[in-house]
């Protein structure tokens, strides 16, 4: 934790500001320690990074042990740079951003960032560079520590353990508040999004993405299989991703496509015609396979559904309201198979 962090984070409980006991430091790095608030209230700072989560609901820690579980076996593959590369374009291309550069310059602007559910890191390594703007970057799960071992030594990021609805730092502060696919993973997408732009400063800008209602026969294979793959060993929910990984492979394989020649409105299929594998995954059931990563990324993205206790799809007029009833304006709206990518801008 870099000391310049302290005048920033408040309490999670009370909001009350911190001071730091027992602090064992590397020259401006607070490595362990005690963050004490006016009121009292104790947590730890620990190999780096302040331990900031209050949540210890049952299901709250089930979805965050599941994504520790995660990126403890995949956390490599995520650090690959293809596969930044392919997430920046990805970025990029969903939220409006023409190229790196205009994304540049709208960041040069800021003061503040708040990264959301910043994984192993990279969206923080990306908001950091080529700008002065401090990036808080927050995760519940133990990714933190993975992001930390990566890119804590970056002067302008600062990597905390944190849960989206009770963050440290006090409202209306941060210029850009970025939370994209994590929203939906929290206990209700709908409260988390308010809470989290109740820190958003005036005339700031907030980009979320968040998963998108499937056709009715995936939704009812998703409910159905979580049903059970929530409840699995970590072990077993593994063994049961590569399954479907290897289904999403072999159905890939056949390299042979399907024509849909009319609209079928009760299944929510679309006329089209269709590469198998996507017609599946899309349409039926989640077996998510591609051959631009290597195999354990296919592994890793069909535990990352399955695992979780909390995966929330929502529909584009749910969403479209958060923003409203939040007195946010849709300065851009990208809809795409799999969710929404939204940013807004707060007028007051």
């Amino acid at each position: 934790m870099k000391e310049s962090a302290l005048s920033v984070l408040v309490c999670p409980v009370c909001s009350a500001s911190f001071s730091v006991k027992m602090a064992k430091k590397r020259k401006s790095e607070i490595i362990d320690g005690i963050l004490v608030c006016s009121k009292q209230h104790r947590f730890k700072i620990k190999n780096g990074i302040p331990r900031l989560v209050t949540d210890k609901e049952l299901n709250f820690v089930k979805t965050e042990d599941a994504f520790s579980s995660k990126w403890k076996n995949f956390n490599k593959t995520y650090h690959d740079q293809r596969w930044i590369e392919m997430q920046k374009k990805w970025f990029l291309q969903r939220f409006g951003w023409k190229t790196l550069s205009h994304f540049d310059r709208f960041l040069k602007n800021t003061r503040y960032i708040l990264d959301a559910g910043t994984g192993v890191g990279n969206s923080a390594k990306l908001f950091s560079s080529n700008t002065r703007a401090q990036v808080f970057a927050i995760d519940a799960s133990q990714s933190i520590e993975f992001a930390y071992k990566k890119y804590g030594h970056i002067e302008n990021v600062h990597f905390v353990q944190a849960d989206i609805r009770k963050l440290p730092f006090r409202k209306g502060f941060f210029d850009f508040i970025c939370s994209d696919q994590v929203l939906h993973h929290t206990k209700d997408t709908q409260s988390s999004f308010k809470i989290l732009t109740g820190h958003l400063a005036k005339k700031g800008r907030v980009s979320i993405y968040v998963y998108k209602k499937k056709p009715p026969m995936r939704e009812y294979a998703d409910d159905y299989i979580r049903n059970f793959t929530t409840k699995m060993s970590e072990k077993d929910c593994i063994t049961f991703s590569k399954d479907m990984a290897l289904l999403g492979k072999n159905l890939s394989q056949l390299k042979k496509k399907i024509t849909i020649s009319k609209d079928i409105p009760l299944l929510g299929i679309k006329a089209g015609t269709y590469d198998v594998q996507r017609f599946f995954y899309w349409n039926f059931v989640k077996c998510w396979w591609s051959p631009d990563v290597p195999f354990a990324q296919s592994v890793a993205t069909n535990f990352d559904w399955y695992f979780p206790k909390y995966a929330y799809r929502h529909t584009k007029d749910e969403v479209r309201n958060w923003f409203k009833d939040n007195k946010l304006k849709i300065i851009h709206f990208d809809e795409i198979e799999s969710g929404y990518s939204i940013s807004g801008l707060k007028n007051r």
